[in-house]
C-alpha cells in the first residue's frame, strides 16, 4: 500500500469523480484507475461503485475513508515537523542568565525570535555564572547569557552581546549621591561591598581591578552572588559597590549610581554555547540572537578568545 494510492482515494471519496480527480492528482485516468484498483486488491474490499453515470463510496470506502484521513493528516503533520525540525524551528532550547540580561535583553530577544519560531519552547532560569559555565560543558544547558570575563573555558564558543559602563553605587544619603561624576580614589578607605569571587571570578577581579588602578585596596564588608542583593546591602549601609549601571536602573533600592570618571573597562555580558552540543534549533536562535544584539547595534564583537581580567 502507497501513500500516492490513499491520497488519490481520498481525492476520488471527495470529488466522486475519476476524471476531475485525476485532473487534480496530475495522472491520465487509466493510470489513476490502476491506483485505485491496486489499493483494492491490497485491501481485499471494493472502495467503490462505477458505472457511466457516477462512482459512489461503497461501505468500506466510507469505513476506510475516515480512518484513512485521519493517517494522512497525522503522516503529513509529521512530515512538517521533521521539517522545522531540520530548520531548527522546533524543539526545546534550556536558556540560563544571569540577573541584568533577565531584566530586558533576553525576554526582548525570545519575544522576537518567538513571533517566527513560535514552535520552539524554552526552559529559562536564573543562574548564576560558574553554574553556567558548568552546565554548558556538561550539555545540560543550551544557551547562556553570563557575566564576562569568564577565564579560559576552550569548550565554550562566547560572543559579547552587551555592554555598558560601571558606575559606583552609593547610598541616596551619601556625601558623593549628588555628584553626576566622582573619581575612585575619592572613596579610599570605604567599606565595600563586592560580588562573590568564587561566583564569577572574572568579574570580581575586573572590579577589584578598576579599584587597585586607583590606588584602592578596599575592606570588604559583605560578598553576595546576585547584584540586587548588593545593591539592598548599599541601601543598608554595609559599604559601597561598583557595579554594571543598568543594575541600578532597574532597582527601586534608594541608591545611587555615579559616573565613574577614571578610566575603566567595560562591563560586558556574554552568549555561551558549548562547541560540541550543537542542534539546529540551538544554532537558529543564536544567529537570531547574535544579529538583534551584536549585529543591529554594530557596535559590539564577537570575541573567542577568553576574556582575561587585566
Amino acid at each position: 500500500m502507497e501513500l500516492r494510492q490513499i491520497r488519490s482515494f481520498l481525492s476520488i471519496a471527495e470529488t466522486l469523480h475519476f476524471g476531475r480527480t485525476a485532473e487534480l492528482v496530475h495522472l491520465s485516468q487509466p493510470a489513476l484507475s490502476l491506483q485505485i484498483r491496486a489499493l483494492e486488491e491490497e485491501i481485499g474490499v471494493r472502495l467503490f461503485e462505477r458505472n457511466r453515470r457516477k462512482t459512489t463510496l461503497t461501505a468500506a470506502g466510507f469505513a476506510f475513508r475516515e480512518a484513512a484521513a485521519a493517517a494522512v493528516s497525522q503522516l503529513d503533520q509529521a512530515i512538517r515537523r521533521a521539517t522545522l525540525a531540520a530548520d531548527g524551528k522546533l524543539g526545546l532550547l534550556s536558556i540560563g542568565f544571569i540577573s541584568t540580561a533577565g531584566s530586558e535583553m533576553v525576554p526582548n530577544v525570545i519575544r522576537l525570535f518567538r513571533e517566527l519560531n513560535p514552535e520552539v519552547q524554552f526552559s529559562l532560569r536564573n543562574i548564576l555564572t560558574t553554574d553556567q559555565i558548568r552546565m554548558l560543558e556538561a550539555g545540560s544547558l543550551d544557551i547562556g547569557f553570563l557575566r564576562l570575563p569568564l577565564g579560559g573555558h576552550s569548550q565554550l564558543e562566547v560572543v559579547t552581546v552587551h555592554r555598558e559602563p560601571f558606575v559606583l553605587v552609593v547610598p541616596s544619603h551619601h556625601k558623593l549621591a549628588k555628584r553626576k561624576r566622582v573619581r575612585l580614589r575619592e572613596v579610599a578607605g570605604q567599606e565595600f561591598v563586592m560580588y562573590e569571587r568564587a561566583l564569577a571570578p572574572g568579574f570580581h577581579d575586573l572590579v577589584l581591578g578598576m579599584l587597585r588602578n586607583a590606588g584602592i585596596v578596599p575592606n570588604v564588608s559583605q560578598t553576595a552572588g546576585e547584584m540586587p542583593t548588593l545593591i539592598s546591602l548599599v541601601d543598608a549601609g554595609m559599604g559601597l559597590s561598583i557595579l554594571p549601571a543598568s543594575a541600578v536602573k532597574h532597582s527601586v533600592a534608594s541608591v545611587v549610581g555615579c559616573e565613574i570618571a577614571d578610566a575603566t573597562p567595560m562591563s560586558e555580558i556574554g552568549m555561551a554555547v558549548s562547541k560540541h552540543n550543537r542542534t539546529a534549533v540551538l544554532d537558529n536562535f543564536r544567529s537570531f540572537a547574535l544579529n538583534k544584539l551584536v549585529r543591529a547595534k554594530g557596535s559590539l564583537c564577537v570575541n573567542r578568545a577568553p576574556h582575561r581580567a587585566p
